[in-house]
């Protein structure tokens, strides 16, 4: 027997709309497979991803979950009729797995003790056999309201900084912006250092005391609501909220990306901007962020090996269907007549430098001690060159600053 059907390819001149439901139906009898088929395929709202002829075998069938978490469809719809224990553990499986894949019961049975049993394994909507074209609509109409409402609530910037070679000064660049973003320009920030180990944030802030971090939020992503959140955060002085790294080296950390993402929405929610500092390796989880990421900040400083590995990391990541201004390289470190000139990083990067920060040793090293990355001299190149940053990410110019010229620690495009 067939076990998986695909979907019709869309009429020509039909394409998907940008916001249109992805469906996978499972174990759906021949009539209703056919009615959703044919319903669907006048509805530009949803579309038909694959028809499984399936259910969950037992708990460790791990085909079947790699299957539906390749094809994350926003809805699933199965059949109750055929099994109703084996739908019930599929829907309590999926739920797991997909925490964002809403679930429809299809059954021919509506007494109320089965629309209950369904509903507690993870259905959210109950179709009564024979589906019904506008039974289907309302249903999927719901699922696209609260899709969207969910997407202007996280409405939040995701900015992931990215050091090319370690010591580039990625980490205290994550930290002086996230702190001007939250004192300077008065928005709700929140830093997360996603080292797996030994991460500096906490202790450039001097946040000595603090119980949890990161890794620990991940480990309970399935309870993440705003309450339990505060339980994790560290409040700095400057009113920027961080979410440490581990300041041990006890076990290795691991997050899979379907939590990573789902931990990152919800963050982006709760926040008007979320800076993480990333680790200098593309590992599943900095990959992760990198997708999701508004804007990656891609940091060097003006030395061969570390313009090699930009490089390499713009072409690695040009392999992506990302915008064309979403990698953005920062310079650190910059300084006026350099052994390397801007020309010379740009056309070995091929890229143009968006941001150069000069190169102020030891105000940074100052700041660092002082546990305040504010405390950088208000007169200096540093923190103008920062100040000016941050405006340019809230697009509201400080007052008495000046835009920089071009050529000087600016914003020169992506």
């Amino acid at each position: 027997m067939d076990h998986e059907r695909k979907a019709r390819t869309p009429e020509r001149g039909r394409a998907p709309s940008v916001d249109s439901l992805s469906i996978a139906t499972l174990c759906l009898d021949t009539d209703s497979a056919e009615q959703i088929r044919s319903f669907l395929e006048s509805m530009p709202l949803a579309q038909l991803a694959t028809e499984l002829q399936h259910y969950l075998a037992d708990e460790q069938d791990s085909v079947f979950v790699d299957r539906l978490k390749d094809l994350k469809p926003d809805i699933c719809i199965i059949d109750f009729d055929r099994d109703r224990e084996k739908a019930s553990r599929t829907a309590e499986r999926i739920r797991e797995v997909l925490t964002e894949t809403a679930i429809f019961a299809a059954s021919s049975k509506s007494q109320p003790d089965f629309i209950i049993r369904a509903m507690r394994s993870g259905c959210s909507e109950y179709l009564a056999k024979p589906v019904g074209r506008d039974q289907l609509l309302e249903a999927l109409a719901r699922v696209g309201a609260r899709r969207k409402e969910k997407r202007e609530l996280a409405s939040g910037q995701l900015l992931a900084f990215l050091s090319a070679k370690g010591g580039t000064g990625a980490t205290t660049l994550s930290i002086h912006l996230a702190a001007h973003l939250a004192r300077n320009q008065g928005r709700r920030t929140l830093l997360v250092d996603l080292h797996p180990d030994l991460g500096d944030a906490a202790i450039f802030l001097a946040l000595t005391r603090h119980q949890y971090h990161f890794y620990d939020l991940a480990e309970n992503a399935h309870r993440l609501d705003s309450d339990f959140l505060q339980g994790f955060v560290v409040r700095h002085p400057s009113g920027l909220d961080v979410l440490p790294a581990p300041d041990g080296v006890d076990s290795p950390r691991h997050v899979a990306t379907d939590a990573m993402q789902r931990i990152l929405e919800f963050l982006r929610g709760q926040y008007e901007f979320v800076v993480v500092d990333c680790f200098p390796a593309l590992t599943e989880e900095v990959m992760a962020v990198i997708d999701m990421a508004d804007q990656v900040f891609l940091v060097a400083t003006p030395e061969i090996p570390a313009l090699r590995n930009v490089a390499r990391h713009l072409e690695f990541m040009g392999r992506f269907d990302y915008p064309r201004d979403k990698v953005r390289v920062v310079i650190n470190r910059h300084m006026k007549g350099g052994a390397i000139t801007d020309a010379q990083i740009e056309k070995a990067i091929r890229k143009n430098i968006y941001w150069k920060v000069p190169n102020q040793y030891n105000e940074v090293i100052r700041a660092i001690n002082n546990g305040d990355p504010l405390s950088v001299s208000p007169k200096s190149d540093l923190m103008a060159s920062l100040t000016e940053w941050t405006a340019s990410l809230t697009g509201k110019q400080p007052q008495g600053s000046k835009k920089q010229e071009k050529g000087m620690f600016g914003f020169l495009g992506g």
